[in-house]
């Protein structure tokens, strides 16, 4: 992970298209939100493990990286029916950041 990365969000790399369906795609998935759990340096996301949802996870995952460089992303999808969890981690002040931005899915 890059420390040296300043911790905001620069939704300027999107067009003004890319930006709607990145903020729609994001607002879907903190619907689907089955259970959010504190980690180290952030949290962990549980998610239906359905088709649907890991396509939508990997959606977000290419498109938060380049509005949100400083945050690290760790998808655990299993073969069975277990939920699928990802979590988001950076630098220090990173579980306030994502706190204000997935505002209401983490308690």
């Amino acid at each position: 992970m890059n420390t040296e990365t300043p911790l905001a969000c620069n939704m300027d790399v999107f067009t003004p298209e890319q930006r709607n369906s990145h903020i729609q795609t994001t607002t879907e998935l903190i619907q689907g939100v089955q259970r959010v759990r504190e980690i180290e340096n952030g949290y962990e996301f549980q998610f239906p493990n359905e088709t649907g949802f890991i396509s939508r996870i990997a959606e977000f995952i290419s498109n938060e990286r380049l509005c949100c460089p400083f945050l690290e992303f760790n998808l655990k999808i299993r073969s069975n029916d277990e939920p699928v969890s990802l979590s988001l981690t950076g630098p220090m002040g990173t579980q306030e950041f994502l706190r204000a931005e997935f505002d209401g899915a983490i308690p």
